[in-house]
């Protein structure tokens, strides 16, 4: 199996990799940096522009699962907002940019090596709090509303693709919350059993993948499988 990883670099993204390369896969990474801890496979550094992926994209071995973990919710300029007040345009556009126009044009870009005719599952990382259903405590704005605007990306891609790529999957994952980075800030009021780590994350949403057909495509998924609602 072929497996590329994009966001190597983070929490989730080394677990993947670590995770995939310990059953067998052929592993290709894709990263910010440089990551020396992880294990034998191939790395490209990358900023994610259109520039450098088009650079890259010729070089990539076409694969059969592919897992984003691109995602932001606060760094040293800001924090999840609690309030309509806290809002600011500068939050907004970061985390937007990077929760949902990212992602979707990082498979624009890299649609030439998705296979038509085999099957094969792009799998965003994705968070509960983006659904508007489910939203009944409020706040984290732009989190929340750049992780819908994800998905329904993610779910208007999926319609189209359909006619064309008839075997692919996309899918947005939700990992559950995870010791990383991202979650630190926040970890003190999450019970100890609610708390994963990384190498369980990874694990959960690659069993996740494994059940996922071509059926499934746009769907919104709980680390345990269940669908999530938009």
């Amino acid at each position: 199996m072929q497996v590329l990883i994009i966001g190597a670099g983070g929490g989730i993204g080394q677990a993947l990799v670590q995770y995939y390369h310990q059953q067998g896969a052929r592993v290709q990474a894709l990263s910010r940096q440089q990551v020396s801890k992880l294990p034998g496979h191939w790395l490209q550094v990358t900023d994610y522009t259109e520039a450098s992926l088009q650079r890259i994209v010729s070089q990539l071995q076409q694969p059969d699962v592919v897992i984003s973990t691109l995602g932001i919710l606060h760094n040293d300029d800001f924090m999840p907002e609690k309030r309509l007040a806290d809002l600011n345009w500068h939050q907004l556009q970061q985390t937007y940019y990077v929760n949902a126009v990212l992602p979707i044009l990082l498979l624009q870009q890299l649609l030439p090596i998705l296979p038509k005719k085999s099957p094969c599952v792009w799998a965003q990382l994705s968070a509960k709090v983006g659904s508007i259903t489910d939203n009944y405590l409020g706040g984290w704005y732009s989190y929340r509303a750049s992780k819908a605007a994800l998905n329904m990306l993610l779910k208007t891609a999926s319609v189209e693709l359909k006619r064309t790529h008839k075997q692919l999957c996309l899918a947005a994952i939700h990992p559950g919350t995870t010791d990383t980075e991202l979650s630190q800030p926040f970890q003190q009021r999450i019970a100890a059993d609610k708390l994963y780590t990384p190498a369980q994350s990874a694990e959960r949403i690659a069993t996740v993948i494994k059940q996922l057909t071509a059926e499934d495509s746009g769907g919104f998924w709980h680390w345990d499988g269940s669908p999530l609602p938009y």
